[in-house]
């Protein structure tokens, strides 16, 4: 598995609860592209090595295709990573 750092915009609600809004990814050319999170399928708050963290599964629209994505909040750090599954 492995976890690249990426940009997101996201928003905050009254509550506190983050939401992933937009995520700029890489495209094949080495082009930094910016998508629209079209939905969060699930998130689920987790603790990675003891570190606190938030997992999002979420939607977006890449071109004409949907395509499922995983990115985690560290929470300590604020810092987001793009998840990528090894094959």
């Amino acid at each position: 598995m492995f976890r690249i750092p990426v940009d997101v915009i996201a928003t905050f609600n009254v509550q506190g609860e983050i939401k992933p809004n937009y995520i700029r990814l890489e495209d094949e050319n080495h082009l930094l592209q910016t998508y629209k999170i079209q939905s969060i399928v699930y998130s689920k708050e987790e603790k990675y090595g003891g570190i606190p963290t938030l997992l999002f599964c979420c939607n977006i629209l890449r071109g004409s295709c949907m395509q499922m994505i995983k990115i985690k909040y560290h929470i300590n750090t604020h810092q987001w990573v793009l998840i990528k599954e090894s094959n």
